[in-house]
């Protein structure tokens, strides 16, 4: 014994070597709680994933938290794998989506995996608004890579699910002096006992066959709505028309939305890798497929390099500009859109 409390640092008395285990203990206690806030901390961090499969491709939706603080960003990542004949196009990005600011955004194409390929958009977001508040469901338009009419196939749409998220106050949580109450006596009540009879049973099974007939019908509705390319071009115009009205100092990132949504269009309304080639290529492609006219084709790659001169030499564009060149699109697309008339065989002169 006196061995042991020399090796502890005591002396013989046995009031020092109860300190030292009210000491450790107290050093234990505290260390426990330390380790216990963080792994708390590390749980509530810990993302959300959600994954299904929609239509044969499979969706899956990372969110770094469900519950945050009024103004403080978090992001959402969209991952679609789909089949290697498939192609996918995300919608335009704007300034607001739903109740959420969008403060970045991230797209990646064509991510070789083992099943396929995958399409992924990252968004940060954040909210001044505080309660339970949803992130508006994205729309997907699906591409055949290997369709050679696109105006007579319409584009399929998979829609992805809403995500639920929890916008929290800092000034909730705080107790008001003025609803503190005495405390009362414990008083008992006799819970009555619920009788459930069997028509309530038949009851909620009818609703529940309902409602999965209701979603199935849902289901098949969304499913069977299809846009073309030249619907599609009009909405992300109109869109990007909104954003340079909102937000006209974001020029450099706008026009390149624009460049984007043209050489979609090119690729969806005439099978060509359109976003792979630089404008002169592009250009030149047009002509040697006689695809538009001389002066559409010119207006295109005026747009072109007009937001090539944005990226690389610096321009800054005016609000009227880019408005230009939306509607200098527009009427493009609009002209593209036409059915093709076939030229009059012109007879030989004997």
């Amino acid at each position: 014994m006196n061995v042991l409390r020399s090796i502890r640092g005591c002396s013989g008395s046995n009031s020092c070597c109860s300190s030292h285990n009210y000491s450790s203990w107290v050093i234990k206690m505290f260390v426990a709680g330390v380790l216990g806030f963080l792994i708390t901390g590390f749980a509530q961090a810990e993302p959300v994933k959600t994954t299904y499969n929609q239509q044969g491709f499979e969706v899956s939706i990372n969110m770094s938290a469900t519950s945050v603080r009024v103004a403080e960003p978090f992001t959402v990542t969209y991952e679609v794998i789909s089949p290697s004949e498939k192609s996918l196009v995300w919608p335009a990005v704007a300034d607001q989506l739903g109740p959420f600011d969008v403060i970045d955004s991230q797209d990646l194409f064509e991510i070789p995996v083992d099943s396929g390929r995958m399409w992924k958009r990252t968004l940060t977001l954040e909210s001044i608004q505080s309660g339970d508040l949803e992130i508006p469901s994205l729309t997907v338009n699906i591409v055949p890579s290997d369709s050679k009419n696109i105006q007579s196939n319409p584009i399929e749409v998979i829609n992805i699910a809403a995500q639920p998220v929890s916008i929290t106050s800092v000034l909730e949580g705080r107790a008001d002096p003025t609803q503190f109450r005495d405390i009362q006596s414990v008083v008992d009540v006799e819970v009555p006992a619920e009788k459930t009879s069997q028509w309530t049973t038949w009851g909620y099974t009818s609703l529940g066959v309902i409602a999965l007939a209701c979603l199935a019908l849902m289901i098949v509705a969304v499913r069977g709505r299809s846009i073309t390319p030249a619907t599609w071009v009009s909405q992300q115009l109109d869109a990007l028309s909104e954003s340079v009205r909102e937000n006209p100092v974001d020029n450099h990132q706008q026009i390149s939305e624009l460049t984007d949504i043209v050489k979609h269009f090119l690729a969806l309304q005439y099978d060509i890798p359109a976003s792979q080639q630089t404008t002169s290529d592009l250009s030149q492609m047009l002509a040697d497929r006689n695809i538009g006219s001389t002066v559409v084709r010119d207006d295109l790659s005026n747009v072109l390099s007009l937001a090539d001169e944005v990226k690389f030499a610096g321009l800054d564009l005016s609000v009227d500009e880019l408005e230009a060149a939306i509607q200098t699109v527009r009427q493009s697309v609009t002209e593209l859109s036409k059915p093709a008339v076939p030229a009059t065989a012109i007879p030989e002169v004997s």
